[in-house]
């Protein structure tokens, strides 16, 4: 494979991803939904997550509107640039034949057929490490300054994409103790200058945890579920690894192990090295995390920028390409499989059950969306009050006009999301409210008002064998918590 080739591959690919995006998205997810929220009010900082992911979407909003397929249309731009960075990065390290397989294959991944579709802050923080990394790559060779200020960059514009680039400074700390070549080129100003940098792009995230109590800070773990102390879990441990495969790929991951095992033998090739310094720590993290509690299959996607070019540039320096193309051609298959199945089997005549669905959690809330804005219509002046979260991201969203001053429960006045952060049901509120609600017993909120009047139940199908099922009120006379 030559560059023009992956360069080539790599254009087609971000155009069907944009295409795709454009004429048959599903519908949001609702923590898409939750950012697209977020991009309303744009801040330095939100409960869950640094600010970057909320200022794309806003970005992206107000080029082209607020419809899910321009929501997303940064996405496939993003992973094309990551694509195009891993590139450069092999072609430095191993030549244009290996950084072009490198830069096909991570396009290729399954992770970034599925990411494409999805705004996540995963994205932004693939790009920015996939940068970080190219950076140290240069500066390894003896590149100056420039690629210092581009390194601190990267690594603040990848904590305000997401928490997990912390993990890019602790490999740098290891590359710093284990490869000479590294700590040689580390001498002097470059790694001042790249900390300052760093602390620039990142600072005004900083300034608002710290006024905020580092609330997202702190988010980050309760996110990893150890709050009763870390504890063996074999079942989720070994889950997480299975995942892996369907993440990075069957023969991608595989080839991964077999690698891992034999580290001893490719720790004495530098680039090797600096690529495993790269791979390891991160997802080794994440598997201990897996057997101490749990851990999402996406936790671990930052370590598949080096691992991307640590399996890549290893087959085509051992002319091993075939394992290389036989993944590209199955990782087509299966996203021929989820991209085209659900529509073709509907089309069909015999619709995908829910467990069979790729799209399971992206579908019914438009209907939804729809039938409580014409309650709302009839009860005019009446507020959206929710009970969960991600049921209030997508009101918001999918309700039109959107319900921007939609009041959130929240019995214990302690925020465990954004919403209730910002936008909790306060004591002494006079407006009647529209209570949605996937309740079935209602009597715990229902108590706290004067009246309490049954407007609707919704049943929303999304599968043969799956409904979204709603419960309607209207709520007057809040007497408080």
């Amino acid at each position: 494979m030559t560059r023009t080739h992956a360069l080539a591959a790599i254009a087609l690919l971000t155009t069907l991803r944009l295409l795709w995006l454009s004429l048959g998205t599903p519908e949001l997810y609702a923590d898409e939904a939750q950012y697209w929220v977020w991009a309303q009010s744009p801040a330095f900082g939100y409960f869950t997550k640094p600010p970057l992911i909320a200022w794309l979407i806003g970005g992206a909003d107000a080029v082209c509107g607020d419809g899910a397929g321009c929501i997303r249309s940064w996405v496939p731009l993003f992973h094309a640039g990551t694509a195009l960075l891993i590139l450069r990065a092999g072609t430095i390290l191993f030549g244009e034949r290996a950084g072009a397989w490198a830069g096909v294959t991570y396009a290729m991944l399954p992770a970034v057929f599925v990411s494409s579709t999805i705004a996540s802050t995963d994205v932004p923080l693939l790009l920015f490490w996939a940068l970080a990394l190219l950076a140290v790559v240069r500066i390894r060779e003896g590149a100056g300054r420039r690629w210092w200020l581009i390194l601190g960059l990267a690594i603040g514009a990848g904590m305000l994409a997401k928490y997990a680039m912390v993990g890019f400074a602790g490999s740098l700390v290891l590359l710093a103790i284990f490869d000479a070549e590294a700590r040689r080129r580390m001498r002097g100003q470059g790694p001042w200058i790249a900390l300052v940098m760093a602390l620039v792009v990142m600072g005004p995230n900083l300034a608002w945890n710290l006024m905020h109590d580092f609330v997202s800070v702190r988010h980050v773990g309760a996110n990893a579920n150890l709050d009763g102390g870390p504890h063996l879990n074999i079942g989720k441990g070994f889950e997480f690894i299975g995942s892996q495969f369907g993440v990075f790929g069957p023969v991608l991951f595989a080839l991964l192990l077999v690698l891992f095992a034999r580290g001893r033998t490719l720790w004495t090739d530098g680039r090797l090295r600096l690529l495993l310094i790269f791979t390891v720590p991160l997802l080794a993290v994440i598997v201990v995390q897996g057997f101490a509690s749990r851990a999402n299959p996406n936790w671990a996607a930052a370590s598949y920028v080096a691992g991307t070019l640590l399996v890549a540039c290893w087959c085509v320096s051992r002319g091993q390409e075939r394992w290389l193309r036989a993944s590209v051609v199955i990782h087509a298959a299966m996203a021929l499989v989820v991209f085209a199945g659900p529509g073709l089997a509907a089309a069909l005549g015999h619709p995908l059950p829910r467990r069979f669905d790729p799209w399971l959690r992206q579908r019914g809330q438009a209907v939804l969306g729809e039938a409580v804005a014409q309650i709302l219509r009839e009860n005019p002046g009446a507020r959206l009050l929710a009970d969960q979260r991600r049921d209030m991201a997508a009101l918001i969203y999918y309700v039109r006009p959107h319900p921007f001053d939609a009041a959130m429960w929240d019995v214990d006045d302690v925020a465990n999301n954004e919403f209730e952060l910002t936008q909790r049901l306060q004591p002494g509120e006079t407006r009647p409210l529209i209570w949605v609600t996937r309740r079935p017993d209602i009597a715990e909120i229902a108590g706290r008002f004067a009246r309490v009047t049954p407007v609707a139940r919704l049943t929303i199908p999304t599968h043969p064998d799956a409904a979204l099922h709603f419960r309607v009120y209207r709520l007057e006379g809040f007497r408080g918590y």
